[in-house]
């Protein structure tokens, strides 16, 4: 996205106030701030041919300060050794640890290259990290490091869906399939998480409810709304599309279609769960959250009423999606 995220024209389209939405808000200015800052502090710390990306919350313009960061570092192999595309990576993930931020080694540990994450799309060689790496770079990669360089490498992950001559489909399925199967991937990749490594359950609970949901949701709305589109115009609104936070992506595709009131109910619940999550001692709370006692949590049951408002406010999206491009929605965001 080019500069901050405006929500306030959408607010006033809604009749909705800046109250209602003032955690959208602040997680919107506080993220561009926060990237605006680390930009600035990052200049010259990766190499031509590569180019540092932030994920996650920060990517999608949804974060608070408690938020981690997810950071990405691509390069193009031939353009840049190997080895200096890991060196910026470890540079970049210091200096933005000595600024405070927590920076997770997990996924991203390492710099990757861009071949690796193209070459075998559905493959045998493919891989969840690959994967992750296309979903997230399209639709939430905020570049922090060598803004040319991103552009490029977003371009070239979408062109890698494009290109097909025979598997592409003239709705673009091929990348709609693999970011269906990205939201199906975390949603098992919970599963393993909570009773496999051990981590904290609740947190990661209330994402899927909210954030991940939308975050398909949003892909589901988009495609929809592209299947209508002439075929010359539909790739170029879909690169344009992508990237824009998922509950401005879900309001430009039902707004042509008569459904943009339904934004309202997402928009409430999705406040109320960016609200939670900037809370400390609700994430704390959280955290500390054995599952057997869930029930008595009133910090869980309150986030459960909210996961609940924000089903329903889905689920009549899709409603709506049913009615106004059903082919679609059936052939290829059910069956």
């Amino acid at each position: 996205m080019r500069g901050p995220v405006d929500y306030s024209p959408l607010l006033t389209e809604l009749g909705l106030s800046a109250a209602d939405a003032a955690h959208v808000l602040a997680a919107a200015a506080g993220s561009h701030a926060r990237l605006a800052e680390l930009r600035r502090a990052l200049v010259g710390a990766v190499p031509a041919g590569c180019a540092a990306f932030a994920l996650g919350s920060l990517g999608r313009h949804e974060s608070s300060a408690l938020s981690d960061l997810d950071l990405a570092v691509v390069y193009r192999r031939g353009a840049l050794d190997p080895a200096d595309a890991h060196r910026a990576r470890d540079t970049v993930a210091a200096a933005l640890r000595a600024r405070g931020l927590d920076v997770a080694d997990k996924t991203f540990h390492s710099a990757v290259a861009l071949d690796d994450l193209l070459g075998d799309i559905g493959g045998r060689d493919d891989s969840n990290d690959h994967l992750t790496y296309r979903a997230l770079l399209l639709t939430e990669g905020a570049w922090l490091a060598n803004a040319a360089d991103a552009a490029a490498i977003v371009e070239q992950v979408f062109g890698a869906y494009t290109a097909g001559a025979i598997t592409r489909g003239r709705y673009l399925t091929s990348l709609s399939n693999d970011l269906h199967r990205y939201y199906r991937t975390i949603c098992v990749d919970y599963r393993f998480k909570v009773e496999n490594a051990g981590k904290h359950w609740a947190v990661r609970y209330f994402k899927l409810r909210h954030s991940r949901k939308l975050w398909h949701l949003a892909n589901l709305a988009v495609f929809c709304r592209a299947a209508l589109l002439p075929d010359e115009a539909r790739d170029g609104w879909l690169a344009e599309q992508l990237p824009r936070p998922p509950l401005l992506r879900v309001a430009d595709a039902l707004r042509p279609l008569g459904g943009l009131h339904l934004c309202a109910g997402l928009v409430n619940a999705y406040d109320a769960f960016l609200a939670a999550l900037a809370e400390p001692d609700t994430r704390r709370a959280l955290d500390l959250l054995a599952y057997d006692l869930r029930e008595a949590s009133p910090v869980f049951r309150r986030l459960r009423a909210g996961a609940e408002r924000f089903d329903e406010a889905a689920t009549a999206v899709v409603g709506h999606l049913w009615q106004r491009s059903p082919d679609h929605l059936v052939r290829y965001g059910l069956l």
